[in-house]
């Protein structure tokens, strides 16, 4: 059956631009900014006295999202007003399970790509030859910056008559019909006190992954939906516990859809959309498993894309992964590496030129073992437990994160010169070459030491390329890995076929030791961040302490930090007491006032910063404080809009900024769009603005009508340096 599910699809969107072209009484569209927006219709004709489905159909352009029936951290979904004949009904729009949206580290519920908002039309027995189904659609459509509130109006015209006949979008309704969750009415309840939302659900047989799943509420603001829910298993019986929302108190009866985690062979979830009922308290029992997930950690597999073979998808990912390794190159842990193997070949070059090739192809030869190798185990390991563990998976064991931090320290302390392997980590292999006998041994260690420091980076492209291969076949995994390994390896391999570019590379000399030394620094950085996944994976746990875990943890760091800068200071201050160049004076000087700062930093108190006075937004207001001389501040903003309260929480509201604006006697002004009111989005026209968020700043004794713009994404600097170069 998923057999015939998969293909329905590959078919339907081969030929869905097909049907965007023929059809021409099953369907309405138009472009709406950055949505394509159309209605629908699963039949051709329609028959008096029925029932037919239609659609409205979304399509948000790339890099866009709409959101699900309960968006999460923000958000609104589409809603519709419809205009029918008389007598004719429609049914409440149907939302297929949703999708993990991040920004930051706020999670919202939706879709990024082509959507189906199925609803039932009912039909009364009399009616004319044709019907005219219409009405006024609304959604909530955002990128990474901006959240915009579209509409658009629909209407279709279908003829009437006897018998059912399918319209060409009959295989899309059919495939959007299979994400959607499946009703049950199984035996759930849940209570909830300050602390955590706990729901207990008998579960029978014949549902798989019952360790590793995810509860989507239907209830807004019933949990914190960016933290992480833990899963607590026996044979059918699940009991899950997650952070409380803000109104966790206002429901004696929710509802919520069930996600379990993708089948290791089809990606397919299953789904279950079930009800709970308040209970005073949950009885007590054993589980047999327990299992805690992050939302981003969870279903790392796109439910609406089963595994299937495609020609262009398969050469897109293969360039997406090549670029993914090209920009592992610049990462901190392995342009060092990179740096000093580069240099060395220079060197050698001018005794052996073959060497130096030979020395390229064992470099690549090492990444493209230790890849297919890691990749290799990632394969079995999901193929034998049935989990869904992407790359990176090695991050989750601590016993991995302890040997990689320290292979980074010891790596970091051999660039600073503690201690020597034939001259430098650059070069490990060396005692193996010399044993074999082997030219190019050390260069293929040299790769896998490479290829493992740079295992818990993910880059651009990488991330993409690697979560299509792991839904692929083998063979098409391991092509695309191999693909990464590739990027990967060509900055070096070039250099060591082609001698003009070794010429662009400076000429070997004493100031290579100094250069050593300073790269051992971003070694040290990577092993302290190392660190801090180790200790966050303890402290994301939703304990009972799970704060003052996280403040334990973030203390930690902040001695790590305090380590390497206190390194960085005495290897400074060392060098200046051997040379002469008044440059390390200064340099040690700079790194021990750095280190003194940031412990007094760290020592010294924090509160949350008062805020100044806020007023709500009105143009009077803006009229009257401008007539009066004083800065305005005004920003546009709404509850549903995820970048607008990132902004607010990393920018406008933190101390620095605040304290600006008490000290200048800003006025600060907010415009809340949440409502869609009509004074506030003309005044988002007037700026050409389509949604928010919206920056201004009234300069006193400026032009009303040319304020400062700020950018959509902020930083207290951003907002300081406005105002201040206004």
């Amino acid at each position: 059956m998923n057999g015939l599910v998969r293909n329905l699809k590959t078919v339907t969107y081969l030929l869905l631009g097909t049907a965007l072209v023929w059809t021409t009484v099953a369907y309405s569209q138009e472009r709406v900014g950055n949505t394509v927006l159309n209605l629908i219709s699963e039949v051709s004709t329609v028959e008096p006295g029925t029932d037919f489905d239609v659609a409205i159909h979304l399509e948000p352009d790339p890099g866009w999202h709409i959101y699900w029936i309960n968006p999460g951290y923000a958000g609104l979904p589409p809603t519709i007003v419809w205009e029918l004949p008389e007598g004719t009904t429609a049914g409440e729009l149907q939302f297929k399970s949703p999708e993990f949206i991040e920004f930051m580290d706020f999670i919202s519920y939706g879709y990024d790509g082509s959507t189906l908002f199925i609803s039932t039309i009912s039909v009364p027995e009399t009616v004319a030859e044709e019907i005219t189904i219409g009405g006024k659609v609304n959604w909530l459509v955002c990128d990474d910056q901006v959240c915009i509130p579209e509409r658009g109006e629909v209407s279709l015209t279908l003829p009437t008559g006897a018998g059912t006949n399918y319209s060409e979008w009959r295989e899309e309704f059919i495939m959007t019909r299979s994400f959607h969750p499946t009703e049950v009415d199984w035996d759930a309840s849940f209570t909830t006190d300050d602390r955590e939302v706990v729901l207990d659900i008998t579960i029978p047989e014949g549902v798989d992954s019952l360790h590793d799943m995810w509860f989507f509420p239907e209830n807004k603001n019933l949990i914190d939906h960016s933290v992480a829910q833990k899963i607590n298993a026996t044979a059918g019986r699940v009991r899950i516990e997650t952070p409380v929302g803000a109104e966790h108190d206002s429901f004696d009866t929710i509802q919520g859809v069930l996600k379990t985690a993708p089948d290791v062979v089809d990606g397919l979830h299953q789904t279950f959309a079930f009800s709970a009922q308040r209970v005073s308290s949950l009885d007590s029992i054993k589980f047999e498993s327990a299992n805690t997930r992050a939302p981003l950690a969870f279903g790392t597999t796109d439910a609406t894309a089963p595994a299937q073979f495609s020609l262009n998808d398969f050469l897109r990912n293969i360039l997406y992964a090549f670029l993914g390794g090209l920009i592992l190159n610049i990462m901190p842990c392995v342009l060092p590496i990179l740096s000093l193997k580069a240099l060395s070949i220079a060197e050698m070059a001018k005794e052996n030129v073959s060497g130096v090739r030979i020395a390229g192809l064992a470099y690549t030869a090492g990444v493209l073992v230790c890849f297919l190798l890691l990749v290799s185990i990632l394969i079995f390991i999901r193929s034998v437990s049935g989990s869904t563990l992407g790359w990176g998976f090695q991050l989750g064991n601590p016993y991995v994160l302890t040997v990689l931090a320290l292979l980074l320290v010891a790596v970091g302390l051999n660039f600073s010169g503690v201690f020597e392997i034939r001259g430098s980590f650059a070069n490990l292999g060396g005692l193996t070459q010399r044993l074999t006998n082997l030219r190019g041994t050390g260069d293929f260690f040299t790769g896998l030491l490479a290829v493992i420091i740079a295992s818990p980076c993910t880059v651009p492209f990488m991330g993409v390329a690697s979560g299509y291969a792991l839904l692929q076949s083998v063979p098409v995994a391991l092509a695309v890995f191999a693909g990464l390994s590739i990027g990967f390896a060509f900055p070096y391999l070039l250099i060591t076929f082609f001698p003009f570019l070794r010429n662009l590379l400076p000429k070997p000399g004493m100031w290579m030791e100094t250069f050593r030394r300073i790269l051992a620094f971003p070694m040290y950085g990577t092993a302290i961040w190392l660190l801090w996944v180790l200790g966050n994976r303890e402290a994301s746990r939703p304990e009972p302490n799970v704060e003052l875990m996280q403040d334990d943890i973030n203390s930690v760091m902040v001695v790590l930090i305090l380590m390497l800068l206190l390194a960085l200071a005495l290897w400074t201050w060392a060098r200046s007491r051997e040379a002469t160049q008044w440059i390390w004076k200064v340099s040690a000087a700079g790194c021990a006032v750095l280190f003194i700062g940031f412990a007094a930093w760290s020592w010294y108190p924090h509160p949350e910063p008062e805020r100044v006075e806020e007023l709500a937004w009105s143009t009077a207001r803006v009229e009257q404080f401008h007539a009066e001389g004083k800065p305005i501040f005004a920003y546009f903003t709404a509850n549903w809009c995820v970048s607008c309260k990132a902004n607010e929480r990393v920018a406008l509201h933190r101390k620095k900024t605040q304290d600006y604006f008490a000290e200048n006697e800003v006025v600060v002004l907010v415009g809340d769009w949440t409502d869609f009111g009509d004074e506030i989005g003309a005044e988002l026209k007037r700026h050409n603005r389509a949604g928010v968020p919206l920056y201004l700043y009234y300069k006193p004794g400026g032009d009303i009508k040319a304020p400062v713009i700020l950018p959509a994404a902020l930083t207290p600097g951003i907002v300081i340096n406005a105002m201040e170069n206004a």
